[in-house]
């Protein structure tokens, strides 16, 4: 399409001339010299970048590119459990309301009609809920992990990308690219979409504990060469370390004998992109960091990470404005009657908020008959700063613990499909 486009528009610019084409053929075919021969050269110039310049858009139209979050979002999607099922029903309904609502549903949990009578007492929109029954199993509600990474251009075409994942059959994408007819790029690499931050013009964060753990015969070099190839990007910001109740099980207590219970070091669970030029990062207070050692932990890796985001620059060598977000609450589950048998932390986080076109789904950890003043004053201080920093979005509190239980939250459990060919790049 490029080719014919750029052809034909060569062609037009050449046309536009006389002086160009009859003239040269008279001065051939008669012998009779051009009225004006310096005209010859300058329309032809002129015709030479018309058609550069006709390729160069038509190049620009079709080149893909991995779109941010906070862009134009056709839906968000969700995958159907009877295991969470109080959690993933109130996310939609409440988005519904507004935007679109992909709903994934397994092929042995197709009852539509029970789904949307649940659907129903969420107060969802039906019209604004798609159902996509998937020819396969399927209850894991993690999809932003497993889940394809879209690519878009200006064409209204998509593409997908599917990354290496430890847990979860890869077949799901597979699946889905039968279903709508979307491409696929495979990547031998490991990757999780909770691992990436984008800014959508080129610039990634990625956090070097996870990316090395789960890429351990990679180098740091080879994994951005390989976001640069598969997903367009431009710069790789490299963080530290995550928050520590996002450490792994695994790896041990992270003081005397408390576990974590997370992926060990997600970015989505303490620094987000606001927009292309503005990022959060989880902060801890000094306050807080003398409560508990675990919190001063905390602030050490976010004070790092800091430092890093603020000696930073974009694809364009321009410096963020980097606005610091309080830290959520330290919450400690005691599970050593359960399959863990440890005391465990809770994967606490506000930056796993949720953004659509219309709203923002922000992490709560306060009730309605709380009396923790600290607590509150500290919510408050974040619904200010993300008020203020999406104004244009109205601003949700949804309670997170209950999910944060099973070590992930609100954004681990959706995927943002973006919209093709509106995008603003």
């Amino acid at each position: 399409m490029m080719v014919v486009w750029c052809f034909f528009t060569a062609i037009f610019a050449f046309l536009l001339h006389p002086y160009v084409f009859i003239g040269y053929y008279c001065s051939i075919n008669y012998d009779r010299p051009m009225h004006q021969p310096h005209m010859f050269p300058v329309a032809s110039i002129v015709a030479f970048f018309l058609f550069l310049n006709a390729c160069q858009y038509d190049t620009s139209r079709s080149q893909f590119y991995h779109p941010a979050e906070f862009e134009s979002c056709e839906s968000t999607g969700f995958v159907w459990s009877e295991d969470y099922y109080e959690i993933v029903p109130k996310l939609i309904g409440i988005i519904s309301k507004k935007d679109k609502v992909t709903l994934f549903v397994g092929n042995i949990k197709k009852d539509t009609i029970h789904i949307r009578n649940v659907l129903d007492n969420y107060g969802s929109l039906p019209q604004n809920v798609r159902f996509v029954i998937m020819d396969m199993p399927l209850d894991n509600i993690w999809i932003r992990d497993y889940g394809p990474a879209f690519l878009v251009n200006r064409s209204g075409e998509k593409k997908m990308v599917q990354f290496t994942y430890f847990w979860t059959d890869p077949e799901f994408i597979k699946n889905y690219s039968t279903i709508t007819g979307i491409p696929v790029i495979v990547s031998a690499f490991q990757s999780t979409g909770g691992s990436r931050e984008v800014n959508g013009k080129g610039t990634m964060i990625l956090c070097e504990a996870h990316e090395m753990e789960v890429n351990q015969n990679r180098s740091k070099n080879e994994i951005e060469q390989e976001m640069f190839s598969k997903l367009g990007q431009k710069k790789i910001i490299w963080l530290k370390k995550g928050i520590p109740q996002d450490d792994n099980f695994r790896s041990g207590p992270i003081y005397d004998q408390i576990y974590p219970k997370g992926v060990n070091g997600h970015v989505d669970e303490f620094c987000r992109f606001a927009n292309a030029n503005t990022i959060f990062i989880s902060s801890v207070s000094e306050v807080e960091a003398n409560r508990h050692p675990i919190l001063a932990e905390a602030k050490q890796r976010m004070d790092e990470n800091l430092e890093i985001l603020n000696h930073s620059t974009d694809q364009d060598g321009n410096k963020f404005k980097v606005i610091e977000v309080p830290f959520a609450p330290l919450i400690i589950s005691d599970r050593r009657s359960g399959p863990e048998g440890k005391l465990v932390t809770l994967v606490t986080s506000y930056m796993n908020f949720i953004i659509t076109d219309s709203l923002i789904i922000l992490p709560s950890y306060v009730s309605d008959t709380s009396e923790d003043k600290v607590l509150i004053n500290k919510e408050q201080k974040v619904l200010d700063i993300f008020k203020q920093t999406f104004p244009e979005r109205q601003i949700i509190k949804v309670r997170a613990d209950t999910l944060n239980y099973y070590s992930g939250g609100f954004h681990c459990i959706s995927i943002h499909e973006p919209s093709a060919g509106s995008a603003i790049k």
